[in-house]
């Protein structure tokens, strides 16, 4: 058997005629290259069935880990009952998944002291960052602290949304109406703590290939948030791409050169109309190269 030099390394072929029975460029051969996958918004209006799907398709497509870009539990409640029942529903959603899951924190699971208390309790850290294959993943929190509504506007959308308790569509006009989800993300808000850890992490691994940078609210949008300043500021002209989940509904963006990717929903509910492009509930697998980051959705349908 022959082992030629531009199939994959280890493969070995029992044909030794011209032609090959094979054709296409250069199998890659990156030692460095991985696959890692997201998962995104489960709630704000979970609709069954849509994360379980993608915790399967996660699964299928096996990556070195998972990140979920936040929202996995429904209420704004200080309920500890509650809250511990949401949990234990949503323990039961990712049982299944046969990989190591990162987490990041969503308005809907840390919305007040007891949440935020809860979150630490079960994952430690609300902002962190790993290194891996010399690619930095820097997970920040949006909700730093959480910058709530105001008052009337608060009391309008609670009694808007209770009256459409059980109805996806009256629900789904409810966020469209009261809220304009491509503006710059009403409630974001990072603490100067935050931003200093963020800088420290991003000039301390300045060697890094890529980098990517993930968070819940899409901190880029309209003429961006404060923090998206500083954060792109310290990033400099390093190649990164950037991910958020939060407003259900998916959009690329390039800025100087560098993707920004506002996830659609797995599982939460369409704020947009039902022809809105950007409405595909998916999880994304992207691979890590010598070329860069390739990114693939998949549907679930």
């Amino acid at each position: 058997m022959r082992d030629p030099a531009h199939l994959p390394s280890g493969l070995l072929l029992d044909v030794d005629t011209a032609p090959a029975p094979y054709s296409g460029p250069a199998a890659p051969d990156d030692p460095d290259r991985f696959t890692f996958a997201l998962i995104a918004d489960r709630t704000g209006g979970a609709r069954p069935g849509v994360f379980e799907r993608g915790v399967a398709a996660l699964n299928a497509l096996a990556p070195a880990c998972a990140i979920q870009v936040g929202d996995l539990v429904e209420f704004y409640t200080e309920d500890t009952a509650v809250l511990d029942a949401e949990w234990a529903e949503m323990d039961a959603m990712l049982a299944p998944l046969r990989m190591p899951l990162f987490h990041v924190a969503g308005n809907h699971d840390v919305a007040n002291d007891v949440q935020r208390d809860l979150w630490l309790k079960r994952f430690g850290a609300l902002h962190y960052s790993f290194r891996y294959r010399d690619t930095l993943f820097l997970v920040l929190n949006t909700q730093d602290p959480e910058q709530p509504l105001a008052p009337d506007a608060a009391t309008r959308l609670k009694s808007r949304l209770a009256e459409a308790a059980g109805d996806a569509e009256r629900t789904r006009q409810v966020y469209e109406e009261e809220i304009d989800w491509n503006a710059e993300p009403a409630g974001a808000w990072l603490s100067e703590e935050q931003l200093a850890y963020a800088e420290r992490v991003l000039r301390e691994h300045a060697d890094v290939r890529w980098t990517f940078v993930i968070m819940h609210m899409p901190l880029w949008q309209g003429e961006g948030h404060p923090a998206y300043h500083r954060l792109r500021a310290a990033l400099g002209d390093r190649p990164h791409t950037m991910f958020s989940g939060h407003v259900h509904n998916y959009r690329s963006t390039t800025i100087d050169g560098n993707q920004y990717i506002r996830l659609g929903p797995t599982g939460g509910v369409w704020v947009f109309g039902e022809d809105d492009p950007g409405n595909v509930d998916h999880v994304t697998l992207v691979t890590v190269g010598v070329e860069g980051p390739v990114i693939a959705n998949l549907e679930l349908d």
